[in-house]
């Protein structure tokens, strides 16, 4: 398996979509279909199951999921510590979960000028995140997991809130002061099955709900694209990151339902021997 074909697998997987992948990547949809199919007549394996709307990753496919953003984000970030070869008292590299990388951070580190000098950032879970920081493969680590291990200097630096979302029209046949406790005649919410899901099943509990019977893990969805695709059906209630549903939100493709939140922070965290107080700063500043 190369690398091209994994990166191929990803964007599809992430996306659910062959057709969103091939935009993505630049190139034509039959050549992402091919690539799929010879992956999977070589390993004799299904990696999609195809049968309904859009693609739902297999189990075989969960786990080409798991390791190809492994192999290909400790390639990248070897590539990574060649380039920087920096002082240990500059920060490089930052290891960011998802939504932290793809809605908040290019956005900083492009307009924030001297306040992120040259800092490079690599998309990892939060797991990974904490243990690139830990053995200081990466200077930082920005999460929306609060770590807790002693060694590391933490600071929240920004927020974001998980919202609920709909199709306008099936937005249309529900309250407009729904609550929390009515969400249950609508199950299953969909949500994208990543980092934010401790976050998600926390906010449900604390509202005395139970996180299974309103979340709907069979669905499998990888990405916030894939969630959004989904929605288009208007089956579904979902949770968003609203930063993520805003440019949605506006051309009216989703509607928000009632006031429905759950915060959902951000954390800033090095090893305690460094001084990451002026980047902290730098990034709280453009955040807000």
């Amino acid at each position: 398996m190369t690398f091209e074909q994994m990166k191929i697998f990803l964007e599809a997987a992430h996306y659910g979509s062959f057709t969103h992948a091939a935009e993505r990547l630049g190139i034509t949809q039959s050549a992402v279909s091919v690539c799929i199919k010879k992956l999977e007549e070589k390993h004799d394996v299904a990696l999609f199951d195809r049968t309904g709307r859009r693609l739902v990753l297999t189990e075989a496919g969960q786990v080409l999921l798991s390791e190809a953003e492994r192999i290909l984000r400790d390639v990248e970030l070897t590539i990574l510590r060649i380039e920087s070869r920096r002082p240990l008292d500059a920060f490089a590299i930052a290891a960011c979960t998802g939504h932290a990388y793809d809605h908040w951070m290019p956005e900083m580190t492009a307009a924030g000028g001297e306040d992120f000098p040259g800092l490079r950032l690599l998309r990892a879970g939060v797991d990974d995140v904490t243990a690139l920081v830990m053995r200081g493969s990466a200077d930082v680590g920005i999460t929306n997991v609060m770590p807790s291990h002693p060694q590391f200097r933490l600071a929240r630096v920004f927020a974001d809130t998980l919202i609920v979302c709909a199709h306008p029209t099936l937005a249309q046949r529900l309250p407009a002061d729904v609550g929390w406790r009515e969400l249950a005649d609508h199950a299953p919410l969909v949500w994208e099955q990543s980092d934010l899901t401790p976050t998600i099943t926390a906010g449900l509990t604390a509202q005395r709900l139970d996180p299974g019977r309103l979340l709907g893990p069979k669905l499998r969805l990888a990405s916030t694209s894939a969630v959004l695709s989904l929605l288009r059906a208007g089956l579904h209630l979902a949770v968003l990151p609203e930063r993520a549903a805003s440019a949605h939100l506006e051309a009216g493709r989703v509607a928000r339902i009632g006031s429905l939140a759950i915060p959902l922070p951000y954390w800033l965290f090095a090893l305690r021997e460094r001084d990451m107080d002026g980047l902290a700063a730098g990034i709280a500043r453009f955040a807000g």
